[in-house]
C-alpha cells in the first residue's frame, strides 16, 4: 500500500517519529527526539485504506508493543494506539507529514 521509499513523519508532545517503507510490507520505525530518542525496528506490517484519505497503519515491534495509527491525510493527523509490552494503554495525537505518499493522500 504504502510505495518503497516513502516516509511518514508523526510529532506527538512526547517524542517524534519516522516511519520508512520498505519492499514487502516491511517498515522501518525510528524515534528520532523526545522520549526513546534512538529506539528503531524493522518489521512488518499490516495497513487498510478505510477510505479516501484515511489509513489504518498497524504493527507489533520485536519488544511486544502494538501500535495502530489511523492516518488521516486530509488532516494531517495521526490518531494512534500504543499496548506497550509492558502493559498499560496509551492513545496519542500527532502531526502527520508524508513524502512520496500515494495512498489516498496524493503526495509526491
Amino acid at each position: 500500500m504504502f510505495p518503497v521509499n516513502s516516509e511518514l513523519r508523526i510529532a506527538f508532545p512526547p517524542f517524534k517519529v519516522h516511519i520508512a517503507f520498505h519492499e514487502g510490507r516491511r517498515l522501518t520505525v525510528k524515534v528520532v527526539e523526545g522520549e526513546n530518542a534512538g529506539f528503531s525496528d524493522t518489521v512488518d506490517y499490516q495497513a487498510i485504506m478505510v477510505r479516501e484519505g484515511i489509513v489504518i497503519l498497524s504493527w507489533q515491534e520485536h519488544i511486544g508493543s502494538t501500535i495502530v495509527h489511523v492516518l488521516d491525510f486530509a488532516h494531517d493527523r495521526s490518531h494512534t494506539f500504543v499496548t506497550p509490552a509492558k502493559g498499560g494503554f496509551l492513545q496519542l495525537l500527532g502531526s502527520l507529514r508524508a513524502s512520496s505518499v500515494d495512498v489516498a493522500g496524493n503526495r509526491e
